[in-house]
């Protein structure tokens, strides 16, 4: 779902500015998720990567760490809602009127 439309404000005349905000928001998401594909991919190359018997590439997979690989990953999405709640804190603090009620709401709903 777009912030746009979690956050839709009647009549809200969307400014270059706040097309910059967007833009940044948008910037932050595909760097989280850029991330989040980095961290995926390399533990799977880590696994799958070299030749070896499938019963030792099963214990590989078995004794490797999903507990920590998944905390990365949760912080992942972590790291990104902040840096969008960054943004729309400034983004909210800098606007006015229905734009900055639409900016309180992307800031509420990207608070830890």
């Amino acid at each position: 779902m777009s912030v746009m439309s979690f956050c839709k404000i009647d009549e809200m005349v969307v400014t270059p500015k706040m097309q910059g905000y967007l833009r940044r928001i948008e910037s932050k998401v595909a760097l989280g998720n850029l991330l989040a594909t980095s961290v995926a991919s390399s533990q799977f190359i880590q696994i799958f990567s070299g030749r070896m018997s499938a019963g030792k590439r099963l214990h590989t997979i078995y004794e490797h760490d999903w507990e920590v690989f998944s905390h990365v990953m949760m912080k992942s999405q972590e790291l990104t809602r902040n840096e969008v709640n960054k943004v729309a804190d400034e983004a909210r603090i800098f606007s006015n009127g229905k734009e900055s009620k639409f900016w309180g709401c992307v800031y509420d709903a990207t608070r830890s």
